[in-house]
């Protein structure tokens, strides 16, 4: 309603009130009709696919088509309000012109805004793709639902029977499988314990007997103990 009524005053400028508000009854619905096809299907199927030949010829097609209807609107309006139609030529021209005007400069903006937000968060979603493919993710179910899950965010992984306990940084996952199939997957990890798996990135402090992660005090098994050795270079620290 309010954007109506500052229509129908904007219009009245042109002539009068009258005028105004029939300008306003076919410009309002026109304008968010352009602006609506545009942002929601001209653009995203359009222009984001990088078909900006088309882009640009239908948005020029849209455009014309309003400003044809433009110029049998405000040539009706003239007749039927009998404002001179036939000596009015400059009048009619003038209405249609400040009508389309009007158009563009209240569409532009909207369409200018939506576009680049969409264009923006279309490039996000693009650059948390590239990173998805670039990093090292492994996939579990656990409650019911896949998690993909970036390895260099997981700590530790610890082992209970059948079941194993994903330790990330502020929560667990739990799942049904084996740390023996889990140590395969996962590169850059190291078992150091029958039911321990670690991420050394993490690992706050280590020797041969025990590693610290996440405040978490983990054994090293005895049948381990070279492969921690060799994964944390001991032997050449401790030369």
């Amino acid at each position: 309603m309010t954007a109506f009524l500052s229509f129908t005053l904007l219009y009245s400028y042109i002539g009068s009130m009258k005028q105004g508000v029939v300008y306003a009854s076919f410009s309002l619905p026109m304008i968010i009709g352009v602006t609506y096809f545009l942002i929601y299907w001209a653009v995203p199927n359009l222009l984001f696919e990088e078909k900006y030949l088309l882009f640009f010829l239908l948005t020029v097609t849209v455009f014309l088509g309003v400003l044809n209807i433009q110029i049998v609107c405000v040539l009706m309006q003239r007749i039927f309000l009998a404002l001179n139609a036939v000596a009015g030529v400059d009048f009619v021209l003038w209405d249609t012109f400040y009508l389309m005007i009007t158009t563009i400069l209240f569409s532009l903006p909207a369409i200018t805004y939506e576009t680049l937000r969409n264009w923006s968060m279309k490039q996000k979603e693009v650059i948390q793709l590239r990173q998805d493919e670039t990093e090292e993710l492994l996939e579990v179910k656990s409650d019911g639902k896949t998690h993909r899950i970036a390895c260099n965010k997981i700590y530790f992984i610890e082992s209970f029977g059948d079941y194993v306990h994903i330790h990330l940084a502020n929560k667990k996952i739990v799942t049904r499988m084996t740390l023996k199939k889990l140590n395969k997957e996962l590169t850059n990890f190291v078992r150091v314990h029958r039911s321990y798996i670690v991420n050394p990135v993490f690992c706050r402090a280590f020797n041969l007997d025990e590693i610290i992660v996440k405040e978490k005090e983990i054994p090293v098994g005895r049948t381990y103990k070279k492969d921690v050795s060799e994964a944390f270079d001991l032997n050449r620290m401790a030369t």
